[in-house]
């Protein structure tokens, strides 16, 4: 009675890692690449849940003891694993080139994993983290809670890994990830507790599915081009806006002629360019949204125009939003001056900002009784009208550069910068 309940239990987690598969086969929104790591992280999951059952079909029974330890073994192997593969969707190895903190974590998941293959071959010396007695029943060893250990590690910095790139896309679900998180650490803590249970897998199986709604959400509210919050969150946020904020339009000047000039796909590669720039100039304090095309906007979260008007002299507001532009036109100066010619920026951009206030009595005389929609028909205005306004003092046409011939190729004698297609 004993095994057929553990293989009812296997039998509905197998379904559940099934019916994600399923999912996954008439998902339209995920890269292939993406499709192909849930894919990867299933079948691993599923091949851990076999050997499981068939072992504790076949404890007890006059088989082998070697067949149980090397059946055991590869579970323990695999676990960590499995929390190394989660973390493999959210890491994409061109964007994260250079992210130190997702490159850290994946090289202390990549030790663990190592440490745990250690950690099984001890056993070869007498050193176990499991024994198989001699009438072929499994029994933990003077090693486990050391087991145990590395696995809540891998839970934890695969949860951090996750926050590290939710933030990079603002796109954050707290109650999700901490749901997905405490399912991985109950699935550790029964299967501790009660080792002779297999409702871990179960855990785990539905910890699968929270993972699925949490990649989802992020997919469904960045761009995939820019990895910026995109048109449908922006649209939901000014539905919602309750709060004093300052509202930032953004465009890029002459940038249909960096399209017909060097090509759409020359094109994209200055769009993630800038968005990289504006993300790095407002993102600790700010959504960063692309509309369309290349017009993007930032939208203070709450509570920070509070705090940055204090930290502006005088506590003026026009100066603090004057100031924010100029941020990122400084940001823009610098990018340029790394990259030359090369950068194709060099033309800048045009903005027009908007101050919406949740208390009227608070709002200066141009802003008073301004409804949230009024703001933002201000702040484009403002926006095309520095837009022709460089369009008047600047009419020239970009002059096609003999480095930028390739369509889609930023091309620089000493080092190639090639247009990359990245995971959505």
């Amino acid at each position: 009675m004993e095994v057929a309940n553990y293989c009812v239990i296997a039998g509905v987690s197998i379904l559940l890692l099934l019916g994600c598969l399923l999912h996954l086969i008439e998902n339209d929104t995920f890269s292939a690449k993406t499709i192909g790591r849930f894919q990867r992280l299933i079948y691993v999951l599923i091949i851990e849940i076999v050997i499981d059952c068939v072992f504790a079909a076949l404890e007890g029974h006059e088989i082998p003891s070697t067949i149980l330890y090397i059946m055991k073994g590869i579970e323990l192997i695999l676990n960590p694993i499995s929390a190394f593969l989660v973390f493999d969707i959210f890491y994409n190895k061109k964007v994260s080139r250079g992210d130190k903190n997702m490159n850290r974590i994946r090289k202390m998941m990549v030790l663990v994993i190592n440490i745990n293959a250690l950690l099984q071959l001890l056993a070869i010396a007498g050193y176990h983290v499991f024994i198989i007695d001699n009438n072929n029943m499994y029994r933990r060893g003077p090693l486990m809670p050391i087991y145990v250990a590395l696995l809540l590690f891998m839970i934890v910095t695969l949860a951090i890994g996750i926050v590290v790139y939710s933030t990079k896309t603002q796109s954050i679900m707290k109650a999700t990830l901490f749901s997905f998180t405490m399912l991985l650490v109950t699935s550790v803590a029964l299967r501790f507790f009660f080792p002779k249970k297999n409702y871990d897998f179960l855990c785990i199986a539905i910890s699968t599915l929270f993972l699925l709604i949490y990649y989802s959400h992020v997919t469904l509210r960045i761009d995939p081009l820019t990895k910026m919050l995109n048109r449908h969150v922006y649209a939901r946020l000014i539905e919602r806006i309750d709060y004093t904020t300052i509202i930032i339009i953004i465009d890029v000047n002459h940038f249909k002629q960096i399209n017909d000039t060097y090509g759409h796909a020359c094109g994209d590669q200055v769009l993630k360019n800038f968005a990289s720039i504006i993300c790095k100039a407002y993102g600790q304090y700010a959504y960063c949204f692309r509309t369309g095309g290349d017009e993007f906007c930032i939208i203070l979260k709450p509570n920070v125009f509070e705090k940055l008007l204090e930290e502006t002299p005088n506590c003026d507001v026009y100066s603090m939003a004057e100031g924010l532009m100029e941020k990122l036109e400084t940001l823009i100066g610098e990018y340029n001056m790394e990259k030359g010619e090369y950068s194709l920026l060099e033309n800048g951009v045009s903005q027009g900002y908007g101050i919406f206030y949740s208390h009227p009595s608070e709002a200066t005389i141009d802003y008073n009784d301004m409804p949230l929609k009024e703001v933002l028909e201000l702040a484009d205005q403002r926006m095309y009208r520095n837009k022709e306004k460089y369009r008047i003092e600047h009419p020239g046409e970009i002059e096609p550069n003999e480095n930028h011939k390739r369509i889609g190729v930023l091309y620089k004698p000493s080092r190639p910068i090639l247009v990359e297609e990245e995971d959505t």
